[in-house]
């Protein structure tokens, strides 16, 4: 059983080119020139430190590759300290061998690539994760599954250009074309927090209020006091506004800091009176 400083220590890296990668950047090392000295005194150092911490044992499983790196650490140390290889007198002198240090060094980089890589996925799976698309410009669902019905029957010998066209129309009849072409794109990166707290100012006002706004023409006459219609809250809104306004009233009633009614279809907000005593939503991240 591994203690868990060990865990902690030995799982932080995604595998031995990862730890090497860390060493590197600690020392401020060139990654094409390795002082392998060096960096296997540090590897090595690391190791006996997790071994010790873990009373003299560690698990294979766990780190056998970083076992095997450290193997090949020291390999490619004696192979550069050890003495050249001779060379028979009489004959030229044979072709410089290879750095002991370049397979590893090819390595490094392409795990470097790869990693960077997946890092820039994962904050680009962040960013999408908070964007919603508009409605899909697709064929219609039934339509599609009707052609794709009708097309099982035929063999793909006996299919004829006019069969193709005539698919190609009965799918394209069931898409809005005006959606496609060059479009805008508005991007609006108010926190939803904001939005929170524009509701429930709003909901205060009203509860402060003594009488509905008699200028109001969504205001319901029997609109009980401290309570909001929930079209007040989008009255006057962009589009983006509103999808802001609702994911914010959405939070609020999760953490119960808002509660709604539903009386002959409309639907009421009031704040609870232990909204106050909530903590506040925390603040967004700064995107990049």
């Amino acid at each position: 059983m591994l203690i868990d400083d060990y865990r902690v220590r030995l799982e932080a890296f995604e595998g031995p080119l990862d730890l090497l990668l860390f060493l590197i950047r600690k020392h401020e090392l060139d990654v094409h020139d390795i002082p392998v000295a060096q960096i296997t005194e540090q590897y090595m150092t690391l190791l006996e430190d997790i071994k010790s911490r873990g009373q003299g044992r560690i698990d294979i499983d766990k780190a056998g590759e970083f076992l095997l790196m450290a193997a090949t650490l020291m390999e490619i140390k004696s192979r550069m300290i050890g003495p050249a290889k001779p060379t028979t007198p009489g004959t030229p002198d044979a072709a410089p061998s290879e750095d002991p240090r370049a397979e590893l060094v090819r390595q490094l980089l392409e795990y470097k690539r790869f990693r960077d890589a997946a890092q820039s996925l994962e904050v680009r799976g962040i960013e999408w994760r908070q964007r919603f698309p508009a409605a899909p410009v697709t064929p219609d669902e039934s339509t599609l599954r009707d052609a794709i019905d009708a097309a099982q029957d035929l063999e793909i010998e006996d299919l004829h250009l006019v069969d193709l066209v005539d698919a190609f129309r009965r799918i394209s009849e069931t898409v809005n074309f005006e959606r496609l072409g060059e479009h805008q794109v508005t991007y609006d990166d108010t926190p939803i927090e904001l939005h929170a707290e524009d509701i429930l100012d709003h909901l205060r006002r009203e509860e402060a209020s003594a009488t509905p706004d008699a200028s109001d023409t969504l205001a319901a006459e029997d609109t009980p006091r401290g309570e909001l219609a929930l079209v007040r809250v989008f009255a006057g809104r962009t589009r983006n506004e509103m999808v802001g306004l609702f994911i914010a009233l959405l939070e609020l009633v999760r953490r119960r800091a808002v509660a709604f009614r539903q009386e002959a279809g409309t639907i009421y907000l009031r704040r609870r009176p232990e909204a106050d005593q909530i903590p506040p939503m925390p603040e967004s991240p700064p995107e990049d």
